[in-house]
């Protein structure tokens, strides 16, 4: 195995910020605009306190913002830091403190996961009602408000570029060590599951061994049936570890690989038939598939897994007896539609996104055994194919499980 060498994976890379008096020159920003500015800071004492509130309810009104702002004590401590940060603005104080100050306002939200869209909002309120302020003050004098305006503008511009840079930098700086750490676990997954199947092909080639002895040995001496019981086993021996071999190589693709298959997708679901079957038979799940399934293009073990996982799904969470599920397909443009159909207790319309989620289950289902991953595999393994997955269903008649993959040349 090659060893993880941080110097040969993808970089990212930052431009580095503008030196603060080139920021000042290219947004023209001079001594007369730092008189009206300063002008400006009077009035903003006036209406600062209605500004921030009214700000703030805007926020309010919003799941995406409201959700950091659920303690009462951080919002007050927010409308004051806003109210300062503001008045800063105005008072032009262009020094290392106020480039310090901005650039930590970029770092907090990068770390907090707040998105620019947010804080470049935050402006946009605060432009608009400024606007408004000036132009009821200077509504005699259009070069006046013109001048004002403009000065706020280029504040304003200065204050959000400070803070992007700094937001775009920490993020750069999350992005590069989430990428090491992914290398490095890519690596140790890779060696982890050779070993695993290492491990787990050793005992197979072992019961493989005793099987060819038991017959050799004592083979003559076998009923018939036995024998064949004895041939079936080192049968199943051998498929287990093609298997295997099989499993290891989908889950840890090469770097370059992008080509895909042309595969039947009927074969796949036969395999996941055979592998699913003793736990549909106990859960007395019937499966019929109405017509055979077509040529698609995939990878075949990936779609085998996909489709033991949709069936291992149904044996679970069928509740009805006899449990039924129909396998069916449609054609479409270039693509394929396979559809897994089930007289189940059926998916929420707010549960069908989320069921494909890891370690997500139904609330009606959280006594009974399982992971709760399923369902992620399964999503997982079919965009892998470039092909995507979703449920239509209706609570208390049932489910649809759709897998849409790319349609052989034959079959398109």
């Amino acid at each position: 195995m090659t060893p993880f060498d941080p110097a040969k994976q993808p970089k990212t890379y930052a431009p580095a910020p503008i030196e603060p008096q080139r920021q000042l020159e290219f947004l023209q920003l001079d001594e007369s605009d730092v008189q009206r500015l300063r002008a400006m800071a009077d009035d903003f004492e006036v209406w600062a306190d209605d500004f921030v509130e009214s700000f703030y309810r805007h926020l309010f009104a919003f799941d995406e913002t409201a959700k950091f702002l659920q303690a009462p004590q951080t919002v007050e401590r927010l409308k004051r830091s806003q109210r300062e940060h503001l008045k800063s603005m105005l008072e032009a104080e262009w020094n290392a403190d106020y480039y310090r100050q901005r650039r930590q306002v970029g770092h907090a939200h990068a770390e907090v996961g707040i998105d620019p869209q947010y804080f470049l909002g935050a402006f946009n309120q605060y432009v608009q009602y400024s606007l408004e302020k000036l132009a009821a003050k200077h509504a005699d004098d259009v070069a006046a408000y013109k001048d004002q305006a403009a000065a706020l503008l280029k504040a304003v511009f200065l204050d959000i570029s400070l803070t992007l840079d700094a937001y775009f930098a920490q993020s750069t700086r999350n992005l590069r060590k989430a990428l090491d750490m992914f290398w490095r676990a890519n690596a140790e997954l890779r060696q982890f599951a050779q070993l695993t199947s290492h491990d787990l092909k050793t005992p197979l080639a072992t019961v493989a061994n005793l099987c060819d002895e038991a017959l050799d040995e004592f083979g003559d001496e076998m009923p018939a049936p036995a024998r064949e019981l004895v041939a079936a086993a080192k049968d199943r021996t051998f498929r287990m570890s093609r298997m295997i071999d099989e499993l290891l190589a989908s889950s840890l693709p090469q770097e370059n690989e992008t080509e895909l298959d042309e595969i039947s997708s009927q074969e796949a679901l036969d395999q996941a038939l055979e592998t699913t079957g003793p736990l549909l038979a106990q859960s007395g799940v019937e499966v019929k598939v109405a017509q055979p399934l077509p040529k698609v293009r995939g990878n075949k073990v990936r779609l085998r897994e996909a489709f033991a996982h949709l069936l291992s799904n149904a044996a679970k969470f069928i509740d009805r007896r006899p449990g039924r599920l129909s396998v069916e397909w449609l054609p479409g443009d270039g693509h394929c539609v396979i559809m897994f159909i089930d007289n189940g207790p059926g998916v929420p319309p707010e549960e069908r996104e989320r069921i494909f989620a890891p370690f997500r289950r139904l609330s009606q289902h959280r006594d009974r055994p399982g992971s709760g991953l399923g369902l992620y595999f399964a999503k997982n393994l079919i965009t892998q194919q470039g092909g995507r997955i979703w449920v239509e269903s209706t609570p208390g008649e049932g489910s649809r499980f759709c897998v849409q993959l790319a349609a052989a040349a034959a079959t398109a």
